[in-house]
């Protein structure tokens, strides 16, 4: 074989190729002529199959200017939760970064003041649950039992195994999901077995026009990520997200309780794996 010109064959497609994607994402006209071609449909859904990444969902055609939010994460103060989870029996033990309570076979780990992690490692069988719905019925009466609001919970993924039930639930506001702002339960013996919650509460809403470039452009984006090839899309939506790195924060973003999230758009895979392609 002659590698000399394999190689110039080689290159000359990559620039085919590039010019191709660059008409998608630096195109003029991105409202009009983008979101209403149903041949640049088929293109997009070729190139992704490049990849081995497969579509079983609509591709979004709207382009809708959306609001901006102003969140902060949920509160978790060791006194309330172990209040709202053990009737104020637990035993505290605080450091730095991260609190431990404890009661007999039950814990609740706090990690840096956002992400909560319970765990019940009771021997006790709840009664058997004979499908999904009971499942998720379980896990809402366990939340509300605690005193949470379950209203802005909407199941987002879900998956039955050998022994019970995996559920990820996330916040939503008018039905668009707010990312990464999530309740993940697993559900075994009919009983929760361990929840994990970081959960973003909602301060304030803002006006804006904040340009929404179309989902048709946005999720070639994925043919650069590698954790994505062989995985099969389930859902593409406009949704909202929070990124503390973000923020205008003095100190390490870690730090950071409150900020903006901004309309993006949610790729959900078929095994649970999620991307968020941002819109700058």
């Amino acid at each position: 074989m002659d590698w000399s010109k394999a190689k110039t064959i080689l290159i000359i497609a990559l620039v085919f190729t590039n010019l191709f994607l660059a008409s998608f994402f630096f195109g003029k006209d991105d409202s009009k002529t983008l979101s209403a071609s149903p041949n640049l449909r088929e293109e997009v859904e070729k190139i992704l199959m490049r990849k081995d990444i497969k579509l079983k969902a609509q591709i979004p055609d709207s382009i809708e200017s959306r609001l901006n939010l102003i969140v902060e994460y949920e509160n978790m103060v060791a006194e309330d939760l172990n209040k709202m989870f053990f009737e104020n029996q637990g035993i505290i033990e605080a450091s730095q970064a991260l609190t431990e309570i404890y009661k007999k076979d039950e814990s609740l780990v706090i990690i840096n003041d956002k992400l909560i992690i319970y765990e019940n490692e009771t021997k006790t069988q709840g009664p058997k649950l004979s499908n999904l719905e009971s499942a998720v019925k379980l896990a809402l009466n366990f939340m509300q039992e605690k005193g949470y609001n379950t209203d802005d919970m909407k199941l987002s993924f879900s998956q039955e195994t050998d022994d019970g039930y995996f559920l990820d639930f996330t916040k939503t506001l008018d039905d668009l999901y707010i990312e990464h702002s999530f309740t993940t339960f697993r559900i075994m013996d009919g009983e929760v077995r361990k929840m994990e919650r970081t959960w973003l509460n909602i301060k304030d809403k803002v006006e804006t026009e904040y340009p929404i470039i179309s989902a048709q452009k946005r999720i070639l984006e994925l043919i650069s990520m590698e954790e994505t090839f062989g995985k099969t899309i389930t859902n593409i939506s406009l949704s909202y997200y929070f990124d503390p790195e973000k923020q205008d924060y003095l100190g390490e973003y870690q730090q950071a309780m409150e900020g903006n999230a901004v309309p993006a758009w949610r790729v959900q895979f078929e095994d649970g794996y999620k991307v968020i392609l941002e819109l700058d």
